[in-house]
Protein backbone atom coordinates (compact mmCIF):
# COMPACT_ATOMS: atom_id res chain seq x y z
CA UNK A 1 0.00 0.00 0.00
CA UNK A 2 1.59 3.26 -1.02
CA UNK A 3 2.52 5.67 1.66
CA UNK A 4 1.65 9.26 1.67
CA UNK A 5 4.25 11.74 3.28
CA UNK A 6 2.85 15.22 3.34
CA UNK A 7 4.81 18.76 3.16
CA UNK A 8 3.45 21.59 3.84
CA UNK A 9 0.85 23.21 6.54
CA UNK A 10 -0.38 26.50 6.73
CA UNK A 11 -0.23 27.85 10.50
CA UNK A 12 -1.48 31.78 10.86
CA UNK A 13 -5.30 31.65 11.00
CA UNK A 14 -5.60 27.93 10.82
CA UNK A 15 -7.18 26.85 14.51
CA UNK A 16 -3.28 26.31 15.38
CA UNK A 17 -1.60 28.36 18.41
CA UNK A 18 0.77 31.09 17.12
CA UNK A 19 4.15 32.52 18.96
CA UNK A 20 6.92 34.34 17.59
CA UNK A 21 9.48 31.83 18.96
CA UNK A 22 8.12 28.02 19.32
CA UNK A 23 9.36 26.19 22.11
CA UNK A 24 9.21 22.99 19.78
CA UNK A 25 7.40 21.48 16.74
CA UNK A 26 3.90 20.97 17.40
CA UNK A 27 1.69 17.84 15.91
CA UNK A 28 -0.50 18.66 12.61
CA UNK A 29 -2.38 16.94 10.22
CA UNK A 30 -1.01 18.40 6.53
CA UNK A 31 -0.90 17.96 2.78
CA UNK A 32 1.62 18.96 0.17
CA UNK A 33 0.84 19.11 -3.81
CA UNK A 34 3.57 20.52 -5.78
CA UNK A 35 2.88 19.65 -9.46
CA UNK A 36 -0.09 17.20 -8.94
CA UNK A 37 1.76 14.78 -6.72
CA UNK A 38 0.95 14.22 -3.12
CA UNK A 39 4.01 14.35 -0.77
CA UNK A 40 2.41 14.85 2.42
CA UNK A 41 -1.34 13.76 3.52
CA UNK A 42 -1.63 13.29 7.04
CA UNK A 43 0.23 13.41 10.33
CA UNK A 44 3.42 16.31 10.27
CA UNK A 45 5.15 18.35 12.67
CA UNK A 46 4.52 22.20 12.44
CA UNK A 47 7.06 24.76 13.75
CA UNK A 48 6.61 28.76 13.88
CA UNK A 49 9.77 30.38 12.27
CA UNK A 50 11.49 33.32 14.81
CA UNK A 51 9.72 35.88 12.70
CA UNK A 52 6.59 36.23 14.21
CA UNK A 53 4.90 36.98 10.66
CA UNK A 54 3.60 33.38 10.69
CA UNK A 55 6.21 32.01 8.63
CA UNK A 56 6.89 28.30 9.62
CA UNK A 57 8.37 25.43 8.58
CA UNK A 58 6.70 21.33 8.45
CA UNK A 59 8.21 18.49 8.30
CA UNK A 60 6.21 14.24 7.16
CA UNK A 61 6.81 12.90 10.63
CA UNK A 62 8.82 10.28 8.38
CA UNK A 63 11.63 13.08 8.08
CA UNK A 64 11.53 12.44 4.17
CA UNK A 65 10.53 15.62 3.37
CA UNK A 66 10.19 19.00 4.68
CA UNK A 67 9.34 22.42 3.74
CA UNK A 68 9.36 26.61 4.74
CA UNK A 69 6.75 28.98 3.74
CA UNK A 70 7.84 32.46 4.38
CA UNK A 71 4.63 34.72 4.47
CA UNK A 72 5.48 37.93 2.85
CA UNK A 73 1.92 40.04 3.97
CA UNK A 74 -1.53 39.90 3.76
CA UNK A 75 -2.24 36.77 2.02
CA UNK A 76 0.99 36.24 0.33
CA UNK A 77 3.79 33.91 0.61
CA UNK A 78 6.74 32.23 -0.90
CA UNK A 79 7.92 28.44 -0.22
CA UNK A 80 10.95 26.22 -0.27
CA UNK A 81 11.18 22.35 0.28
CA UNK A 82 13.99 19.62 -0.26
CA UNK A 83 12.07 18.08 -3.28
CA UNK A 84 14.24 14.89 -2.63
CA UNK A 85 13.47 12.31 0.03
CA UNK A 86 16.18 12.63 2.92
CA UNK A 87 18.13 15.98 1.83
CA UNK A 88 18.27 18.07 4.10
CA UNK A 89 18.07 21.61 2.95
CA UNK A 90 15.10 23.28 1.69
CA UNK A 91 16.74 24.01 -1.89
CA UNK A 92 14.21 24.12 -4.09
CA UNK A 93 11.93 26.78 -4.34
CA UNK A 94 8.16 26.45 -5.14
CA UNK A 95 7.31 30.29 -6.00
CA UNK A 96 4.89 32.46 -4.38
CA UNK A 97 1.46 31.39 -3.03
CA UNK A 98 -1.67 32.85 -2.22
CA UNK A 99 -3.79 32.05 1.00
CA UNK A 100 -7.19 30.13 -0.02
CA UNK A 101 -8.96 29.54 3.47
CA UNK A 102 -7.05 26.41 5.14
CA UNK A 103 -4.36 26.18 2.47
CA UNK A 104 -1.81 28.13 0.43
CA UNK A 105 -1.83 27.46 -2.96
CA UNK A 106 -0.67 28.12 -6.68
CA UNK A 107 -1.52 26.61 -10.11
CA UNK A 108 1.00 24.03 -8.92
CA UNK A 109 1.01 23.69 -5.01
CA UNK A 110 -1.20 22.88 -2.47
CA UNK A 111 -0.61 23.80 0.84
CA UNK A 112 -2.87 23.15 3.97
CA UNK A 113 -2.92 22.26 7.57
CA UNK A 114 -5.67 21.17 10.65
CA UNK A 115 -4.71 21.07 14.15
CA UNK A 116 -3.90 17.59 15.16
CA UNK A 117 -7.01 17.20 17.91
CA UNK A 118 -8.81 18.00 14.79
CA UNK A 119 -7.26 15.75 12.17
CA UNK A 120 -9.06 12.18 13.62
CA UNK A 121 -11.25 11.43 16.36
CA UNK A 122 -9.78 7.80 16.26
CA UNK A 123 -6.77 6.35 17.55
CA UNK A 124 -4.70 2.89 16.75
CA UNK A 125 -2.85 2.94 19.97
CA UNK A 126 -3.28 0.30 22.81
CA UNK A 127 -3.82 -3.25 23.05
CA UNK A 128 -5.20 -4.93 20.30
CA UNK A 129 -6.38 -8.68 20.03
CA UNK A 130 -6.74 -10.24 16.26
CA UNK A 131 -7.26 -13.92 17.25
CA UNK A 132 -4.24 -15.73 15.56
CA UNK A 133 -1.64 -12.76 17.03
CA UNK A 134 -1.96 -9.64 18.91
CA UNK A 135 -0.16 -6.70 19.19
CA UNK A 136 0.63 -3.43 21.24
CA UNK A 137 0.91 -0.06 19.75
CA UNK A 138 2.02 3.49 20.76
CA UNK A 139 4.06 6.01 19.22
CA UNK A 140 7.49 4.52 20.67
CA UNK A 141 6.82 0.69 20.11
CA UNK A 142 4.97 -1.95 18.54
CA UNK A 143 5.28 -5.14 20.20
CA UNK A 144 3.53 -8.23 18.13
CA UNK A 145 2.76 -11.56 20.25
CA UNK A 146 5.23 -13.60 18.52
CA UNK A 147 8.02 -11.04 18.07
CA UNK A 148 10.29 -8.86 19.63
CA UNK A 149 9.36 -5.44 20.20
CA UNK A 150 10.38 -3.22 17.92
CA UNK A 151 10.79 0.86 17.57
CA UNK A 152 8.50 2.27 15.73
CA UNK A 153 10.02 5.20 13.04
CA UNK A 154 6.48 6.54 12.06
CA UNK A 155 2.65 6.61 12.50
CA UNK A 156 1.24 8.45 9.54
CA UNK A 157 -2.38 8.90 9.25
CA UNK A 158 -3.46 8.82 5.29
CA UNK A 159 -7.34 8.90 6.17
CA UNK A 160 -9.54 9.66 9.01
CA UNK A 161 -9.53 5.84 9.86
CA UNK A 162 -6.56 4.38 8.33
CA UNK A 163 -2.79 4.35 9.47
CA UNK A 164 0.53 3.59 8.19
CA UNK A 165 2.97 2.21 10.59
CA UNK A 166 6.59 2.08 9.54
CA UNK A 167 8.92 0.43 11.93
CA UNK A 168 12.87 1.06 12.39
CA UNK A 169 13.75 -2.01 10.50
CA UNK A 170 11.93 -0.62 7.35
CA UNK A 171 9.21 -2.93 8.09
CA UNK A 172 5.81 -1.44 7.24
CA UNK A 173 1.73 -2.55 7.80
CA UNK A 174 -1.38 -0.68 7.69
CA UNK A 175 -4.36 -0.35 10.53
CA UNK A 176 -7.46 -0.04 8.63
CA UNK A 177 -10.95 0.40 9.45
CA UNK A 178 -10.22 1.72 12.64
CA UNK A 179 -12.82 2.52 14.97
CA UNK A 180 -13.13 2.68 18.79
CA UNK A 181 -13.17 -0.73 19.80
CA UNK A 182 -12.28 -2.66 16.33
CA UNK A 183 -9.54 -2.34 13.24
CA UNK A 184 -8.03 -3.95 10.62
CA UNK A 185 -4.27 -5.09 10.30
CA UNK A 186 -2.39 -5.29 7.00
CA UNK A 187 0.87 -6.41 5.71
CA UNK A 188 1.36 -5.30 2.35
CA UNK A 189 5.00 -7.43 1.75
CA UNK A 190 3.68 -10.98 3.27
CA UNK A 191 -0.41 -9.95 2.54
CA UNK A 192 -1.67 -11.24 5.86
CA UNK A 193 -4.66 -9.36 7.02
CA UNK A 194 -6.63 -9.66 10.39
CA UNK A 195 -9.32 -8.36 11.79
CA UNK A 196 -8.68 -7.11 15.46
CA UNK A 197 -10.99 -5.91 18.82
CA UNK A 198 -9.24 -3.47 21.02
CA UNK A 199 -8.07 -5.60 24.47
Amino acid sequence: MKFYYAIFCAFSGLGLATSAVPASAEPASCVLEVEGQSYVDGQCSFELLSSGDGSFKIMGNSGDYFAYVYVEGEGAATAHWNEIAGVNRAHTPLGSLQRDGACWVSDTVRICATAAEQASSVSPHGSWDCEIMGFTLDDQIYKNSSAPAATVQSIEAFAEDAFGVTLDDGYRFTLLNVTADRLVWHSPASGDTFECRRE
